[in-house]
């Protein structure tokens, strides 16, 4: 018989989690000759939220983990007692709409066998902005959610059926004999772009991901993440997007000359315009220095989170080196597609992030360090709603 198990993961966020789990169980019974069953993984939550779901729904299986091992570590403990057909995730501050169950085991059931994952529809809580409708990945490692939060209907939908670079990861659908044979989220990441790695992966080993838009969650955004705080989640965004680039780009040589150009710009841009004494650091030679050497004191100091949040990312990839280099090779033994293939597909986009990516962007040296792939040049309101 087919399963599927739907799992969620919970680190101190009672509330949402439990009003998530009751509407999902109360679409248990809507999945036709199938036994639909709801796993909660408990990140070493103190709020209570363990006893609390063990108590309200006693049906629901409960990891509960010493310790916070992100969004990918919960799901990592909860597929590896799985024996499911097909696992669904979901967030656990999202609300699923009538129907979002049956709908998912419904596309992926009639997908094609070369289909890993479906990904669903995602809005606010009010119904009325765009949450996810699909992605587009950056040149360096980052996405974006295409058209968030402007209104619903307001940018073209894919359909059902449609093909998609990623899934994401907080409401989607996967057939759990190929999530796991492709290794399924990379427990490095801990949390963010996990799904865009994923998607990424899955075309370049010969699978595809797809869109179903009757399978649609209000999701009340980042709640869970908030509790995380800006700058380290600033972290997991840059050390991810590094990773994500560096594993699963097929001709790294190239295209990790404009990432890196475009990472040690921002981290200059950072470093010179953000911490006290900065000007010492773009002193032109020969020049007189306003610190008096015999005085003591440094000459310049980091003193911004924002610099450091860039100087912690790349430290990160310094210290696992090796490590990305295996899994690296892992992933390019077992490319089925080009990087041009699926670029043809899915453009690579270019887009003004960060402050200072304008002037980046257009200058010349990174005009050269560009990847010769497929791409489109974007703004950054234009994805995005101001």
């Amino acid at each position: 018989m087919t399963t599927t198990e739907i799992i969620i993961v919970n680190w101190n966020n009672r509330a949402e989690t439990l009003e998530c789990v009751a509407a999902v169980e109360s679409q248990l019974d809507t999945v036709d000759g199938s036994g639909a069953s709801i796993t909660v993984v408990d990140n070493g939550s103190t709020d209570g939220s363990a006893t609390a779901i063990t108590s309200k729904h006693p049906d629901v299986k409960l990891f509960a983990l010493k310790a916070n091992r992100g969004f990918t570590g919960g799901l990592a403990a909860a597929l590896a007692g799985s024996t499911a057909t097909n696992v669904v995730f979901l967030n656990n501050d999202a609300v699923p709409e009538p129907g979002w169950l049956a709908a998912l085991v419904d596309a992926i059931t009639h997908a094609p066998d070369d289909v890993v994952s479906i990904g669903g529809k995602i809005v606010d809580p009010t119904g009325t902005k765009i949450d996810f409708i699909g992605g587009m990945l950056t040149f360096d490692g980052h996405a974006f959610q295409n058209g968030f939060r402007y209104p619903v209907g307001s940018r073209k939908e894919p359909a059902s059926g449609d093909e998609i670079l990623f899934a994401c990861g907080g409401n989607m659908i996967a057939r759990r004999a190929a999530l796991m044979d492709l290794g399924a989220f990379d427990d490095d990441f801990f949390a963010y772009l996990e799904d865009v790695d994923f998607g990424w992966r899955a075309w370049i080993c010969g699978y595809r991901a797809l869109f179903e838009s009757r399978a649609v969650v209000r999701h009340a955004s980042s709640t869970t993440s908030n509790r995380l705080g800006d700058f380290e989640r600033g972290v997991l965004f840059e050390r991810n997007a590094l990773q994500t680039a560096f594993k699963n780009y097929e001709n790294l040589g190239e295209s990790a000359s404009a990432v890196l150009f475009a990472y040690l710009h921002r981290l200059h841009h950072y470093a010179t315009t953000r911490n006290p004494q900065a000007d010492e650091l773009t002193r032109t030679f020969g020049a007189p220095s306003k610190k008096k050497r015999w005085r003591r004191g440094p000459l310049a100091a980091i003193d911004d989170p924002l610099t450091a949040m860039q100087f912690r990312a790349l430290d990160w990839i310094f210290q696992n080196d090796a490590r990305l280099a295996m899994k690296r090779h892992d992933v390019q033994r077992r490319r089925r597609r080009s990087d041009r293939e699926i670029f043809e597909r899915f453009p690579l986009h270019f887009i003004p992030t960060y402050p200072g990516d304008d002037a980046m962007m257009e200058s010349a040296l990174f005009r050269l360090l560009r990847p010769a792939l497929p791409s489109e040049e974007k703004k950054l309101g234009d994805i995005i709603a101001p």
